[in-house]
């Protein structure tokens, strides 16, 4: 089986297929159950979907970092988005189920009913919570997956792409392997991921976990193609269009400088004049009085008097008769 074969694009992910192996206990008590689609791991391929980057999370106690990212379900922009999000839902059902059914073997207990499992459910999707203080999830608002990035030896597990395909992150060892430079030079993903992106890529579904009485599944990054927001300032790009209305204003102007230059030159100079002749700047300092208003919060001394433009202008000297 290539690669490939064992990726399913999330629209089409089908938990009915889902099986279980048997729980694994690790050092601290708790289980984990790793999830197989068609007898191999879980891996999807998801939509181009909304991200607010990659955050860092550190513990205060241990200190260990770890990062993670989470995937916004922005209903009605896509078909794919909106059917892998029913397909999230069906597998979260179907986990509840299992979880009922297997209670003994997952939770060391009898009996287990379906409403203390979905006490016990972290959710797969997470909803905003409502804003009248209930605490309640608001389901009328757009959902997030939350995937993990692998980080360890402080190493980031992970390879991002530009949106053509060309790697922009990835490990040192498999960059080795290709026998070429890493392309991140020193960015790490948390750089190449801002807030606002938008990523189609890899996840893969790490297993069922249960721990201190609650159990939910946990999901990794594996690859992703990135398609940063557009920054009109700051992007060192020039995002202005060419337009036929310029070209034409572009034309007259190269006459009207043609016809200047082949006057005389000496009939022009210029003349420092401090002010323009026309009231051009009230909008402007409008605006700037208003920025040092909304700062002065945030001043710890005045500011400086602003300084009165200067600017230059050509005057055509009319030459005299004599």
């Amino acid at each position: 089986m290539s690669a490939s074969d064992s990726i399913t694009k999330a629209k089409l992910f089908n938990p009915s297929n889902v099986t279980y192996k048997a729980p694994l206990v690790n050092k601290r008590g708790g289980k984990s159950v790793m999830c197989q689609l068609n007898g191999a791991p879980i891996v999807l391929q998801f939509p181009l979907m909304l991200t607010w980057g990659i955050n860092e999370r550190v513990d205060e106690q241990s200190g260990r970092v770890s990062y993670d990212m989470a995937l916004q379900f922005e209903k009605g922009k896509s078909s794919s988005i909106d059917k892998f999000e029913s397909a999230l839902q069906k597998f979260q059902d179907k986990i509840l189920d299992d979880a009922v059914s297997k209670s003994k073997e997952w939770f060391g207990k009898s009996k287990l009913s379906r409403e203390v499992a979905e006490a016990m459910m972290y959710p797969i999707l997470k909803h905003p919570k409502k804003k009248d203080g209930s605490g309640e999830p608001d389901f009328e608002r757009s959902p997030t997956l939350k995937l993990k990035i692998p980080f360890w030896d402080n190493k980031y597990n992970i390879e991002l792409y530009s949106m053509e395909g060309k790697p922009a992150y990835l490990p040192e060892d498999t960059a080795r392997k290709m026998g070429i430079d890493s392309p991140q030079g020193v960015r790490c993903p948390v750089d190449l991921v801002p807030k606002a992106s938008h990523v189609k890529g890899l996840l893969a579904c790490t297993g069922v976990w249960m721990a201190g009485g609650r159990f939910g599944v946990t999901w990794k990054l594996v690859q992703a193609c990135v398609r940063p927001p557009v920054r009109l300032v700051g992007s060192g790009q020039c995002h202005i269009a060419e337009d036929s209305d310029d070209e034409e204003m572009d034309d007259t102007l190269n006459k009207h400088d043609a016809v200047v230059n082949n006057d005389n030159s000496s009939s022009y100079k210029e003349e420092e004049v401090l002010g323009p002749t026309f009231d051009e700047s009230d909008q402007e300092e409008a605006e700037e009085e208003a920025e040092e208003e909304a700062g002065e919060q945030k001043e710890t001394c005045p500011p400086s008097p602003k300084k009165k433009k200067r600017v230059v202008r050509r005057k055509k000297v009319v030459k005299s008769d004599d």
